[in-house]
């Protein structure tokens, strides 16, 4: 039986994106025992391990996206590899973005982590500080969660974005406190994942 055009790309875009995964969980394995022999390193900081999941998020959700796209998309990803791991990468980027709003204290709210500022915080200068931090473990499990979920749907980060945008006065359906933090970036009736729906 032959397969159709559209089911031919989207079984050359799997392919492409199995083999590209797989090089990831390749890396990605390494560094995790890196991280648990050499705590503190730069590469096996949090902010880097935002970054990694967001990847893994945007791997996901292009999969799953695949069966709803354009036959104009679907041809372009199916010929170029630069856009196929071009999606992974923003959704590392958001990810990260993300990682800084919970850290920043902008985005709050018993949905995400809390972070607090580390004993000798005072001494760290610049940007630095911003590795000076840490929480509960269920705070790093959350953080990962949303990390994973800013790779998966791009919409969930431009969404909280927008509402950053959108809530300099009166507020909307998140409530914005006097200091401009985001509260409840989320109706408390919705559902979570329905801000970053794709």
């Amino acid at each position: 039986m032959v397969m159709n055009a559209t089911l031919e790309k989207i079984r050359t875009i799997s392919n492409r994106l199995a083999r590209a995964l797989a090089i990831l969980v390749a890396i990605f394995i390494p560094g995790a025992l890196y991280a648990y022999t050499h705590p503190g390193s730069l590469f096996t900081s949090t902010p880097m391990a935002c970054f990694s999941v967001g990847i893994i998020g945007g791997f996901v959700g292009l999969q799953r996206r695949l069966k709803k796209m354009t036959e104009e998309d679907l041809t372009l990803l199916a010929h170029s590899w630069v856009y196929v791991c071009l999606a992974p990468l923003v959704g590392g980027i958001l990810a990260v973005l993300t990682y800084v709003l919970f850290v920043s204290g902008l985005l709050a709210g018993d949905l995400f982590p809390k972070f607090v500022a580390d004993a000798d915080a005072a001494s760290h200068q610049g940007l630095s500080a911003i590795f000076a931090i840490h929480g509960e473990a269920a705070d790093y499990g959350k953080m990962l969660f949303w990390c994973f979920i800013s790779g998966f749907s791009e919409r969930f980060a431009t969404d909280i974005i927008s509402r950053f945008e959108s809530q300099t006065g009166e507020g909307a359906d998140g409530e914005k406190s006097q200091n401009g933090k985001i509260e409840n970036p989320l109706r408390p009736d919705a559902n979570p994942l329905a801000v970053g729906k794709p």
